[in-house]
């Protein structure tokens, strides 16, 4: 026995030497029974599990899409059965893939993490009673009028922190109280995608705090849920899940889940976070001076606070960390990377052409994405993009505008520019919004030294560079791209006790690798381009232009 423990330890520290990515990282070994936590993370997409070690090294990986059902043009459903059928594939997938090599039983913890605000009924035998309505739909908009007429936008912004808007569960629950009063009535208990995981995993009812304060009826004071906004919407405390700090045991992975899964029945589970809080967490973004962009569909700015601090013009919303006594304020900026995948599918047929000829000539390495082809053509633009000027508002502004009306708009063009010109503009006015909101964290003395990027667009090497100068502040990647993942791997970390606090996770399991300063020489021409940036939206806002648009 003891010759079989002694040589799967000498393959495990072979297997750090021989896996390693060409990272210059030092891993440390301090067990000759190596432990690994599991972290489900359930995105608007598709569901990723993955597997860590205790040095934040990803040992496997699996990722399952599921459908979006839009049944009016505005309306975006799913259906949450989906969401646990792709973590059970995907975790599945992965223990599979580390057999021979990793026990299940050294997997200590499991934690999740999720897109935030979207809600799904259940009935009391734990039964979906109708499909999820998800963040994106903006069916809620005649409720959030109502709420705000009621009780006031900026009443309920000193409760939970948020703004009204369609985005938030509570809106999406009263619309469910107006047109679909039976599955009202019938419903048990209103769960978002992390708690839904977490029952089917457990058989229990939790919910953790980053969640919670995404729903619009969370007391971001105190921790609780809100008595006078759970009453107006007219949902009984009991109806929502058990609330808990993240990072505690909530329970273990039952039999039958331990069927579907993989996972060892008796596995401790803990409860996670909201993805953009994790991510946070994942990129160390724990302390004072850091602030993190995690770019995909859209781009979402947090910076850690260690009070409560309300924007008195609600631009920012205050939301709970997956950190013990920490808030995050967050800039929610809805279409970034969205607006550059709009110009792969519609402008650039050639590079998407060039991207399957690549995949079939080269097996593993030489592959060249339709992405990375772009940024080539991009680069070749100079900064400014030869005079062009975009907003990417392609489906309403977030942070700190708050416009449901906004369009996207491309100003300058002329037969002198290039596909190379859009593509560059497109990269610079994302980084413009992320420095707009920057400079609103700042006037509320929020000091922003070094911002860390996640997410497809942190794949960029010319994106993070453009980012860099326009936010005159240097941008640091992740060695692990995923940093949702990682965030909530180090959360099972914390609550199965193999991890004493947040510090120690992060010191374990974050890993920094490259660092883009911005470059004097670029920055004083974006601080001009800058100001006729924001006067173009300002200009648009005051003619009405997006109402007229609206109305046509």
């Amino acid at each position: 026995m003891w010759t079989k423990t002694l040589i799967q330890f000498i393959l495990e520290i072979d297997s750090y030497f021989k896996n390693d990515q060409g990272e210059n990282l030092k891993y440390e070994v301090n067990t000759i029974m190596p432990e690994y936590l599991t972290a489900i993370d359930v995105g608007t997409t598709g569901c990723r599990t993955m597997v860590f070690d205790l040095n934040g090294r990803v040992i496997a990986t699996a990722y399952q899409e599921y459908n979006s059902y839009y049944p009016k043009p505005t309306w975006v459903e799913q259906n949450a059965e989906d969401w646990w059928k792709a973590a059970c594939y995907t975790t599945k997938k992965c223990i599979y893939s580390m057999k021979g090599t990793v026990n299940v039983k050294a997997i200590k913890a499991v934690s999740v993490t999720n897109q935030r605000e979207s809600v799904v009924p259940l009935d009391s035998k734990g039964r979906e009673l109708r499909s999820a309505i998800i963040w994106q739909d903006r069916r809620s908009q005649p409720e959030c009028e109502q709420i705000a007429d009621d009780i006031g936008k900026r009443k309920v912004f000193s409760i939970t922190g948020l703004t009204i808007d369609p985005y938030f569960s509570a809106s999406k629950i009263l619309w469910i109280k107006h047109h679909e009063p039976k599955v009202f009535k019938s419903t048990d208990k209103f769960l978002l995608v992390h708690d839904y995981i977490i029952h089917k995993l457990t058989d229990e009812y939790v919910t953790d705090y980053s969640n919670a304060s995404r729903t619009l009826m969370f007391d971001i004071k105190t921790f609780k849920w809100s008595e006078e906004l759970c009453n107006y919407i007219g949902v009984d405390e009991s109806q929502l899940p058990t609330l808990c700090p993240s990072g505690t045991i909530v329970g273990q992975v039952t039999v039958a889940a331990a069927k579907a899964t993989g996972l060892r029945a008796g596995t401790e589970v803990v409860s996670g976070g909201g993805d953009q809080q994790c991510a946070a967490l994942g990129l160390g973004v724990v302390q004072p001076g850091r602030v993190k962009a995690t770019t995909g569909t859209g781009t979402f700015v947090l910076a850690p606070i260690d009070k409560p601090i309300f924007d008195p013009e609600m631009r920012l919303l205050l939301s709970a960390h997956v950190c013990p006594n920490k808030w995050v304020l967050e800039a929610s900026i809805f279409t970034t990377g969205a607006v550059y995948r709009w110009c792969r599918d519609n402008f650039c047929e050639l590079e998407k052409n060039k991207a399957k000829q690549s995949r079939k000539q080269y097996k593993k390495r030489g592959i060249l994405s339709a992405y990375q082809l772009m940024d080539k053509s991009a680069a070749t633009s100079p900064p400014g993009a030869n005079g062009l000027l975009v907003l990417p508002h392609f489906a309403g502004a977030g942070a700190p505008y708050w416009n449901p009306l906004a369009k996207g708009v491309i100003l300058g063009l002329s037969l002198g520019h290039t596909k190379a010109d859009v593509l560059r503009a497109v990269m610079e006015s994302c980084s413009f919004e992320v420095r707009k909101n920057l400079d609103v964290m700042r006037s509320l003395d929020i000091r922003v030294s070094e911002l860390r990027v996640a997410g497809g667009g942190a794949k960029s090497k010319l994106w993070n560079t453009i980012q860099s100068d326009i936010c005159k502040v240097s941008v640091i990647n992740s060695v692990v791209e995923e940093a949702t993942a990682l965030g909530a791997a180090m959360l099972a970390g914390i609550g199965c006790g193999i991890f004493k606090s947040i510090d120690e996770a992060v010191t374990r399991m974050v890993h920094m690798r490259r660092v883009i300063k911005p470059n004097s020489a670029v920055v004083s021409k974006y601080d001009m381009i800058y100001s006729a940036y924001n006067k173009l939206y300002d200009v648009l806002r005051a003619s009405r232009i997006y109402e007229r648009l609206d109305r046509t």
